[in-house]
């Protein structure tokens, strides 16, 4: 594995990270809330200048991503507070986000993620701007002999008439029914010249009795062309296109939890380096295109109401602000320990997926025998 396709990642990582942070001290700032550090990266710094408001901007070695240090954060998830050395109660009063009123501290919190929107926004509007807002029809590309889509008898040109019973226009709503049908059968009506045949698909296998979800078909859009729209025609498009994808991941990660798709489908850094690569590889707009995705991935998932996320925070500022009084400190230290141990464990899942997707234990089983 060439060094160079880690660049493309730390980029992207870098990018929807920072912006992501950009928008927790922006919202801060607005509520007069101090912001001690923001840093690029994590590790031993590099580089330091102070800004007019005191804000220490670091750039620090590991660059994977970065921070925001609010004054009285007692820690990274900024659930405890402390008062600093050489400060007093009243300017915790007035410098810290802890003792805002739950409005603020609701504001506050959500700006990550809403950063992580506009900034995707921003640049799905720019592309549709220059470019034009791009057109898919329903026929494909396979991908080659050895995937999925080869196997089960799709061929270059094939147009997808339907899945699963829904009318296909353009290769947009096929992508859906694919997703969909992760883990299930993908059944297809398929045009090829003048004939139309159907093609089930089992988008899953069978290892050990045990029902593992298939999430590469290996199919692509065959052609397409640029649209050109108006200004508001392309910031609308925008703002559906970032809300749609959005959505969708809110729903696919609500049917992880509730058990109606499998935990299989939880992806993790391995994941977003391989996004990262490839689309570096298909060329620059590809990847500021999934730049914009990962973007507004990161923001769905943080505006999920789980502690330790921005979006538990949101609700707990929510609770605060209708009950009128804040809620037991110990309760709230004790949900954002329980939420930590979660997300954690969500992320291990994700790299545990990763690693058996790309057969690095059936490597790690052959290596001994």
């Amino acid at each position: 594995m060439a060094i160079g396709s880690f660049i493309p990642f730390i980029i992207l990582l870098c990018v929807v990270v920072i912006v992501h942070e950009l928008g927790h001290l922006i919202a801060a700032r607005a509520n007069k809330v101090f912001c001690e550090i923001f840093s690029i990266g994590f590790g031993p710094t590099l580089l330091e200048r102070t800004d007019k408001s005191g804000t220490k901007w670091r750039l620090s070695l590991l660059p994977l991503g970065g921070y925001v240090k609010m004054f009285g954060d007692a820690d990274a998830s900024s659930v405890k507070e402390t008062i600093p050395e050489g400060y007093t109660e009243e300017d915790m009063d007035r410098m810290s986000a802890h003792r805002k009123k739950p409005w603020q501290r609701l504001i506050i919190s959500a700006g990550g993620p809403f950063a992580n929107f506009i900034f995707a926004i921003l640049i799905l509007f720019s592309l549709s701007v220059i470019n034009g807002t791009p057109e898919y029809g329903n026929a494909i590309t396979v991908a080659g002999e050895n995937s999925l889509a080869y196997a089960s008898g799709l061929r270059d040109g094939d147009a997808i008439l339907k899945a699963n019973g829904y009318k296909i226009d353009n290769f947009g709503t096929f992508r859906k029914q694919i997703v969909d049908s992760y883990g299930k059968e993908l059944k297809l009506e398929v045009k090829r010249g003048e004939q139309i045949y159907r093609v089930n698909i089992n988008m899953f296998e069978n290892k050990d009795g045990e029902i593992v979800p298939i999430k590469m078909l290996g199919v692509a859009p065959k052609e397409f062309h640029y649209r050109k729209l108006g200004v508001f025609e392309s910031l609308a498009s925008s703002v559906a296109t970032v809300y749609n994808m959005t959505a969708e991941n809110i729903c696919s990660m609500l049917k992880i939890a509730t058990g109606k798709m499998s935990a299989k489908n939880v992806g993790g850094v391995i994941s977003i380096f391989k996004m990262s690569s490839d689309s570096a590889q298909n060329g620059f707009i590809s990847f500021i295109v999934m730049i914009a995705v990962i973007s507004t991935v990161l923001g769905a998932i943080n505006l999920l109401p789980i502690p330790v996320l921005d979006g538990g925070t949101v609700v707990i500022c929510a609770i605060e602000w209708i009950i009128g009084r804040p809620l037991n400190k110990k309760f709230v230290e004790v949900i954002f320990t329980a939420g930590l141990i979660f997300v954690a464990g969500l992320m291990a899942l994700g790299v545990w997926n990763d690693l058996s997707n790309c057969k690095f234990f059936v490597w790690l089983e052959n290596l001994f025998k």
